[in-house]
């Protein structure tokens, strides 16, 4: 009997996991476009944050981002949460993030590179 309830929770788990658990399109729903600049704007300043800035700079220059575009931050989020149960679709807007971002740090990497040999002495 423990076989056939253990079982049949098994089977349930295995359907409930395979369910659709599609998420509503919000009403409105931010443009495309404008949700790839933001989603950009948002993840360079998380690579800004993870290289050593914090606190009040962070957050006043989130506070710009929104500003810059005339956005609305709880509508982003909504479409955000909307794109990305659109697996698919949503890896492609990703990479397209993605690329833009390393086209941005290409040449702040080479200006730090720059900066460590001339602490270092070693400018060529």
């Amino acid at each position: 009997m423990k076989r056939v309830a253990v079982l049949i929770l098994g089977i349930y788990s295995l359907i409930s996991c395979g369910a659709d658990h599609s998420v509503q399109k919000p009403e409105p729903l931010m443009d495309e476009e404008l949700y790839l600049d933001l989603f950009y704007e948002l993840e360079l300043l998380r690579v800004y944050q993870n290289r050593g800035t914090r606190g009040a700079v962070v957050d006043s220059l989130y506070e710009e981002i929104f500003k810059k575009y005339a956005a609305d931050k709880d509508l982003f989020l909504q479409s955000h949460q909307y794109y990305q149960s659109q697996i698919d679709k949503q890896q492609i807007r990703a990479d397209t993030v993605i690329s833009r971002i390393e086209r941005e740090l290409i040449p702040l990497n080479k200006l730090d590179s720059l900066r460590n040999q001339e602490e270092t002495g070693k400018v060529y």
